[in-house]
């Protein structure tokens, strides 16, 4: 069996760029000092990297939902999906926002009520969305406004987009 290269899309760089793509490239360059290596493969569709990267930024913001609660659901998601880098990515994203690297292995451990019952939906969401059962659904309601509740299921599909997208094209976590 053949190896892939990785990834098998040539990632664009910073001279290669469109101006949708380049525009993107600098505002994330000035925010964390370098360019994702998700980003540059997908800059091969500006397009698609201009619509995913402000689907990204609307939807990981700090509100209606707290941004710690996202970041657990990516990391629960990315986890459920096998996506290296996007556990890499939400990973550190946990630490900087306090959580211990041991509770990482355990995220639920010290979670309330709210936050178990999102983690909950996140993986019936991830594994079997056509059949959640209605007793999730009204415990949801119950402690979600509908627009928390969107924007918990946009983390979720984020993020499942974003898992398939990097392992089908093979982008894996930089090594440091």
């Amino acid at each position: 069996m053949t190896k892939l290269p990785t990834p098998i899309v040539k990632p664009v760089a910073d001279d290669e760029a469109g101006p949708l793509a380049q525009k993107i490239f600098d505002q994330i360059r000035q925010q964390t000092g370098k360019v994702p290596q998700w980003m540059r493969v997908m800059a091969n569709c500006e397009d698609t990297l201009s619509g995913f990267f402000a689907l990204f930024k609307s939807v990981m913001d700090d509100a209606p939902t707290d941004r710690l609660l996202k970041w657990k659901i990516a990391f629960v998601v990315s986890e459920l999906n096998k996506c290296h880098y996007c556990v890499s990515v939400s990973k550190q994203q946990l630490l900087a926002l306090g959580i211990a690297e041991s509770d990482l292995q355990d995220i639920e451990r010290g979670c309330d009520e709210k936050e178990c019952l999102a983690l909950q939906y996140a993986r019936e969401v991830t594994l079997n969305a056509y059949k959640i059962e209605d007793s999730l659904l009204l415990a949801l309601k119950e402690h979600f406004t509908d627009q928390q509740i969107v924007e918990i299921t946009s983390v979720i599909g984020l993020f499942n987009f974003i898992n398939r997208f990097n392992d089908a094209l093979r982008v894996f976590p930089e090594v440091k």
